[in-house]
């Protein structure tokens, strides 16, 4: 009688050898697809540098420099600088992207701060973009002149004192908008008392209250949303690179740490319209 008996260690191991060459070649062939994406999207990249006058070399350098951020662009910004965008963090560098610099760079022939300048621009563009509802208004009374924005602190003194005038900023056609920075971050108190205002049916009112040290967060029932909005607010900040509060940002993108009376702030910001 023959034995029909089929020899299990031996099928097994050829069907892992073959599976494992199987395995090999979907894997060489996904890694051969992979640099091939990403070589393409490089040769993207500095194909669109070229035509700014930025070397791939230059490129190469300052990619390095960085280690390679998924999150840096670049783009020309005069004949001797190229401006370098860094998860919202502008520097410049040199032509040949040996040089990096990551302080202030002054014009000595226009005698302005062009660091400052570029930050300014960024400001008044990330604001722009900036979601309303992560914001809490307080608009002008009269015909609206100015808008600010102003990163504050529920527990901080001078932001209390800015906002003990709410008021008068508001009657003189100023409409201040709220970005709220509680500085002891995240799981504090301050936290936790500002997440409840946004939450509450009138969070004008309850601000106003907080302000003054009589809001009581206990009756507020908070929801993810809220916290996402005051992350939302906090990581903004921190793209400005603020940390102290009041900070306030003109319409114009420049930035004033501390406070301004109402008559003062109207001042600042009539001298920084565009002169005619």
């Amino acid at each position: 009688m023959k034995n029909n008996n089929i020899n299990f260690p031996r099928f097994t191991a050829q069907f892992i050898i073959v599976f494992a060459i199987i395995l090999a070649t979907i894997v060489i062939t996904f890694t051969k697809v992979s640099f091939a994406q990403v070589n393409s999207a490089e040769e993207q990249v500095t194909q669109e540098l070229a035509q700014q006058g930025i070397s791939s070399q230059a490129y190469k350098s300052i990619n390095s420099f960085f280690d390679g951020s998924p999150e840096i662009s670049l783009q020309r910004y005069n004949q001797q600088l190229i401006e370098v965008d860094v998860a919202g963090r502008s520097f410049f560098a040199s032509n040949d992207g040996r040089y990096v610099f990551t302080g202030k760079i002054f014009d000595t022939l226009e005698k302005t701060d062009i660091t400052e300048q570029v930050a300014q621009k960024k400001r008044v563009r990330k604001l722009a973009e900036f979601d309303d509802k992560n914001q809490l208004t307080f608009p002008a009374n009269i015909k609206e002149l100015f808008a600010v924005t102003l990163f504050t602190d529920i527990d901080c003194g001078y932001c209390r004192r800015f906002h003990s005038n709410m008021t008068q900023y508001n009657d003189l056609g100023i409409r201040v908008n709220y970005v709220m920075l509680p500085r002891a971050g995240k799981h504090s108190k301050s936290y936790d008392k500002t997440a409840a205002v946004l939450c509450s049916e009138n969070p004008q009112d309850n601000m106003t209250l907080a302000m003054q040290g009589k809001y009581s967060a206990k009756n507020t029932s908070m929801n993810t949303r809220c916290n996402k909005n005051l992350n939302e607010q906090m990581l903004l900040a921190a793209e400005f690179g603020i940390s102290s509060t009041p900070s306030m940002i003109l319409p114009s993108g420049k930035l004033i740490v501390g406070v301004l009376s109402p008559e003062q702030l109207l001042v600042r910001l009539q001298q920084s319209l565009p002169s005619k």
